[in-house]
């Protein structure tokens, strides 16, 4: 897992957290953890020179064979018009391909990291429906490659990038009833990336005495643009529906 993203998310609770006093917590601050899952679908295109290279599209179900672990944990915290907000997608994938003579061996190992943190502006304060997000969002890729034919000393292979970029967006919510709400976000990250930006929809059950828990399900789709190894584009979209509890302290 890459420890650099793991250890910043944690950083950004741990200290959003230390901003309230305990008699702050209970009063003025909202907090909540939601574990998620995105069932999402891959589609990718390698571009070379302008060229066309490579790429494919991969359906979840492949995805969830070829995954030794994986973790989608959002974070956030709201008081009044201001508020804080972490994001973490976690993937590691891994697969091993034997030609039929069984003196050809191919293994990839690819680790992937979505992080993003920010604060939330409420312009109407917290009962208010619309979010502004300004913030930080990273990409890691991490990818391994090893060619073993018969006895000879295997080729191996790494590309391990890193990109930045600013974040913004907006979210909206839409009560329906007292315990159900819909809920609309759209953002676009700019930097280290050429661009990625995310539209994402969710219907949400509320339970809870401030009803700050819920159960939600939705789509989310997300394009992304970026360079790797200095040489090839990559052109990338992710999209599925997901499932997630919220659970509000």
């Amino acid at each position: 897992m890459n420890r650099r993203a793991i250890f910043v998310f944690v950083v950004v609770i741990v200290a959003a957290l230390m901003l309230t006093s305990p008699a702050q917590a209970a009063d003025d601050w909202l907090w909540s953890v939601t574990p998620y899952i995105w069932a999402s679908d891959i589609s990718e295109t390698l571009i070379l020179d302008d060229e066309v290279v490579g790429g494919g599209d991969t359906e979840f179900k492949e995805i969830a064979d070829l995954a030794d672990s994986s973790l989608q944990l959002h974070f956030e915290g709201i008081r009044d018009r201001w508020g804080l907000f972490a994001d973490l997608i976690y993937i590691d994938l891994s697969d091993s391909e034997i030609g039929e003579l069984e003196i050809l061996r191919f293994d990839v190992e690819i680790n992937e990291v979505l992080f993003e943190a920010g604060a939330i502006y409420r312009p109407a304060g917290r009962s208010g429906k619309l979010d502004l997000l300004f913030g930080t969002r990273y990409l890691s890729v991490d990818e391994k490659y090893r060619l073993q034919l018969g006895e000879r000393d295997p080729f191996e292979a790494r590309v391990d990038e890193g990109y930045l970029d600013a974040l913004v967006g907006a979210r909206y919510r839409i009560p329906l009833s007292e315990r159900w709400v819909i809920s609309l976000r759209g953002d676009l990250s700019l930097g280290g990336t050429d661009y990625m930006w995310t539209a994402q929809g969710l219907v949400g059950w509320l339970f809870g005495a401030k009803r700050n828990s819920a159960v939600f399900v939705g789509y989310r789709y997300r394009d992304m643009k970026y360079t790797k190894a200095d040489v090839i584009e990559v052109e990338k979209t992710l999209s599925g529906f997901g499932l997630g509890i919220k659970i509000g302290f």
